[in-house]
């Protein structure tokens, strides 16, 4: 194994990840519930809220496949900073929830 540690912390990022996608799918689709409202025509936040949100998956997928051809490249710094692309994800996905008064 090139780096044990590094892909030990890979593995585990990225079940936590995956498991996190059934907490995604509910999240995912009541997020149309954001463009219900009649003023959401001329707000742009509902749909870039709804976009946002439906893009987790790519974004997760992207992380994986990159961070794990970093990984085989000998870059470990670069596959770990791709492997935590999902947790910015989050982050941000937090923040519009509990701190953005966006609807």
């Amino acid at each position: 194994m090139k780096n044990a540690k590094t892909a030990a912390t890979l593995l585990i990022c990225q079940l936590i990840f995956v498991l996190l996608i059934v907490p995604w799918v509910v999240v995912a689709l009541t997020s149309f519930i954001a463009l219900d409202s009649p003023d959401s025509v001329i707000d742009k936040w509902p749909f870039a809220i709804v976009v946002f949100y439906w893009a987790y998956p790519i974004a997760l997928l992207l992380s994986i496949v990159v961070s794990w051809a970093l990984y085989h490249k000998r870059r470990f710094k670069g596959a770990l900073w791709w492997g935590i692309i999902p947790v910015l994800w989050l982050l941000a996905a937090i923040y519009v929830v509990f701190f953005l008064d966006a609807f």
